[in-house]
């Protein structure tokens, strides 16, 4: 939320005159989409989705340098000059691509530990990377790619291999669902 108020806003803007509930209403149509889909590929009930609100990311909150630093892994070094224009833009884009990968790892855990009754996740796991890029003003389809790689890379591995304590089925389960993402993508 905080990122793709911050790119919303524009560079131009203070981080103190950027409002993350402006951000909320004004993409509320893409955001609920959002929100639906994690339902249901997570097969998630109302009342866990209910926690959304509760956490308040849609309700007002300062958006501060450090906390965009946080949101980027620490792309950038903690001082006084966190609020330049470009330590901002450079956190705005590290911090899309580690957010949009996590969304994807969450994504694919959630359908492989929870979901039982969809056909496939697969396509609803690639729009919803697609909506969340488009909030961060990223190409859909490019970030959508990118993504899937950056995921397949620093991701899967440390699940696929024989060494970890993931079973042989949930290995199964990631396998497949990586390849039908990747016919999805390519």
């Amino acid at each position: 939320m905080e990122l793709g108020a911050v790119v919303d806003a524009g560079p131009a803007r203070s981080l103190k005159s950027v409002s993350v509930a402006e951000f909320a209403a004004r993409h509320r149509e893409g955001l609920n989409r959002i929100a639906l889909d994690i339902q249901k590929v997570g097969n998630f009930d109302s009342t866990t989705m209910a926690i959304l609100d509760e956490l308040g990311w849609y309700h007002d909150h300062e958006i501060t340098a450090p906390s965009l630093l946080l949101w980027s892994g620490g792309i950038e070094e903690f001082s006084p000059q966190l609020e330049n224009a470009e330590s901002v833009q450079r956190m705005l884009r590290a911090g899309s691509d580690l957010q949009l990968t996590r969304l994807l790892h969450a994504l694919v855990g959630a359908a492989v530990f929870r979901n039982e009754t969809m056909e496939s996740p697969a396509p609803r796991i690639v729009d919803t990377v697609r909506n969340a890029a488009n909030l961060l003003r990223i190409d859909p389809n490019d970030a959508a790619r990118l993504t899937f790689r950056m995921w397949r890379t620093a991701f899967l591995p440390s699940i696929l291999m024989p060494s970890t304590p993931a079973s042989v089925t949930r290995r199964k389960l990631y396998r497949k669902l990586a390849l039908e993402l990747e016919d999805l993508l390519n």
